[in-house]
């Protein structure tokens, strides 16, 4: 890129440089003209909000901040229609080297209702009676995951109450289902109530005649991560569609676990999702992925029914149900890890942006709805004073006199704004279908696999093994 020099009584208002990047040519990035309080013109790349300072881009690379009063007031107000904080640029995980946490101290108490058990950032309450030294063994995924996503490409990481996230963990499976397990889970998270539920027995634990002791051999973590990163991103579930917070738990949960440590290498993450991907096509599982364009521009409903008339259920776990389920899991995993891994950090600065614009429609929402109850209470007032009367029909009469409150503008009428209005800016203003094609493709060169991408009718027909395939039956979805 050619280097422009801009006069110095231009650069006189910035301030020192955050740091170097390059990412020309990302369609997320907003790119104007600002103009300082003397009337002096730059063109550079908005990058974000830094404790009331702008960051910018010049066209040289080079990033600086900017106090937002050096700009004019038609900046300010673009600031504070389009402002977003600043984050650090992503470009991979920390080598797995820096990720591998030592296994967290735990401290142990009892109280009316069982055992409540506290490591550094979780607090476990159980009816049994597991020990310190089993706790210790236990807890070492939830705060190896939590340690993961402090690092997350993503930025997020949802605050807990009281300092710690909340977990609940049962002896009796049953007593797992009625606190909202669902059936043969390992675990679930619950967002109203911000808890995470899991069966002891599912989670590597039995039940001796000394006690609860850790089962022989390893289980999969897997659905403990997965539910995991929706208690750790919380703040996702409302301002993302589940195709992005199912695809991102999902591509959390695949990330390969050795040694009791996250293997957060790129190769290590390909060849674990080549292996997953070679299991669910050739044993057993769906045929073929869902069409991405279909999942990228999939709403909630659609996704958790197949659409208002195709019967299917919000949750099924066997036959074509849970088919349709596995494939739109895997298929938006696959979307994800293209995301972060394949475009790289262009693909991540496209995620964060399209999780600012939702937040900025959700801003808007809870504005209408906070003026929308103070418009209630203002109608309550205007139906008591005299000569205001109610009628049958739902209107109302008042003197000529008196002026009822106006009711505020609803800031958009389709609800499906609040978690795909800011779908443009990840697609760089582009089609889903076109984006979507782009994506097929990547994916299948990235990972050297023949994959399929149908819509619901497509069938379960199994094509043979790629050679020299060993079969192994994945574990249920």
């Amino acid at each position: 890129m050619k280097a422009v020099v801009f006069p110095l009584c231009v650069l006189a208002f910035f301030v020192p440089a955050v740091q170097a990047a390059d990412d020309a040519g990302n369609p997320s990035v907003v790119r104007r003209e600002w103009t300082s309080t003397d009337g002096r013109k730059l063109n550079a790349d908005f990058l974000g909000l830094k404790e009331g300072n702008v960051v910018i881009r010049l066209a040289n690379g080079k990033v600086m901040t900017v106090p937002a009063e050096k700009f004019s007031a038609a900046d300010n107000d673009f600031l504070r229609e389009h402002g977003f904080d600043y984050q650090e640029p992503w470009s991979a995980w920390p080598p797995a080297s820096k990720l591998a946490a030592t296994f967290a101290e735990v401290e142990e108490e009892k109280d009316d209702d069982g055992f409540v058990y506290t490591t550094p950032h979780f607090r476990f309450r159980t009816d049994a009676n597991l020990g310190r030294a089993l706790m210790k063994d236990l807890t070492h995924v939830f705060e190896q995951t939590y340690h993961l996503h402090s690092h997350s490409p993503f930025g997020i990481l949802a605050q807990p109450k009281d300092n710690r996230y909340e977990a609940r963990l049962f002896g009796v499976l049953n007593d797992y289902r009625r606190a909202g397990g669902l059936p043969n889970s390992a675990g679930v998270y619950l967002p109203k109530d911000k808890v995470f539920l899991a069966p002891l027995d599912l989670m590597g634990v039995e039940r001796s005649r000394a006690g609860f002791r850790k089962k022989t051999g390893e289980y999969d973590p897997s659905t403990i991560v997965h539910e995991l990163t929706h208690m750790l991103t919380h703040d996702m579930l409302e301002n993302l569609p589940t195709w992005a917070n199912e695809g991102y738990a999902e591509y959390i949960s695949r990330i390969p676990i050795e040694s009791k440590s996250f293997r957060t290498e790129t190769g290590d993450i390909r060849k674990a999702v080549i292996e997953l991907l070679e299991k669910e096509l050739y044993c057993g599982g769906p045929s073929a992925l869902f069409p991405i364009s279909e999942v990228l521009s999939m709403n909630d409903k659609t996704w958790a029914t197949g659409g208002p008339t195709s019967g299917y259920a919000p949750v099924q776990r066997s036959g074509d149900g849970a088919n349709r389920m596995q494939r739109l899991y895997r298929t938006a995993h696959l979307i994800i890890y293209y995301f972060i891994h394949i475009e790289g950090e262009a693909g991540v600065a496209k995620i964060r942006r399209f999780i600012e614009e939702n937040r900025r429609h959700l801003a808007r929402y809870e504005a209408y709805e906070n003026a929308h109850a103070d418009y209630v209470k203002a109608m309550d007032a205007f139906f008591r004073l005299p000569g205001v009367k109610r009628l049958d029909d739902g209107r109302f009469e008042y003197p000529s006199n008196l002026t009822p409150p106006a009711a505020p503008e609803p800031p958009f009428t389709d609800p499906d704004v609040l978690k795909l209005g800011g779908l443009d800016t990840l697609l760089g203003n582009e089609t889903a279908e076109v984006v979507g094609k782009r994506i097929e493709t990547a994916i299948q060169e990235h990972f050297d696999l023949a994959l399929r991408f149908r819509g619901d009718d497509s069938g379960r027909a199994v094509p043979a093994p790629p050679r020299g395939f060993s079969p192994v039956r994945p574990p249920s979805p």
